[in-house]
């Protein structure tokens, strides 16, 4: 039997931008949903979105991929994107694609203050 994968994402505004945290697994059958919650942080033109990736189980090429267009999509549109380190696996596999090269990747969200 297949293996049912879950992915919750809890949002919260702060003055500065949108802070996405996600748990779970992302993945191809949760990218969608990712998708989702990234437009709808994306109203109303925040300065920033932050995905807290700390409670992150998992992540695959497509949800690397989801990730990386992201952070195309925010360039373009004046906006940053910054990521709170995840877990070991997430890190790794971020560091073996390199895609930990092509973004902002910070210890918590508070760091964006400093």
């Amino acid at each position: 039997m297949a293996r049912r994968t879950q992915l919750s994402i809890e949002s919260r505004s702060e003055p500065w931008g949108v802070v996405l945290a996600l748990r779970g697994e992302l993945d191809m059958a949760t990218v969608p949903q990712m998708e989702r919650e990234l437009a709808q942080a994306a109203k109303g033109g925040p300065a920033m979105i932050v995905l807290d990736l700390r409670e992150l189980d998992f992540i695959d090429s497509t949800g690397l991929r989801t990730l990386l267009a992201e952070h195309e999509r925010s360039r373009e549109s004046g906006r940053e994107l910054a990521l709170v380190r995840g877990s070991r696996q997430v890190d790794r596999l971020m560091t073996i694609t390199r895609v930990a090269d092509h973004l902002r990747i910070v210890s918590s969200p508070e760091e964006i203050l400093a």
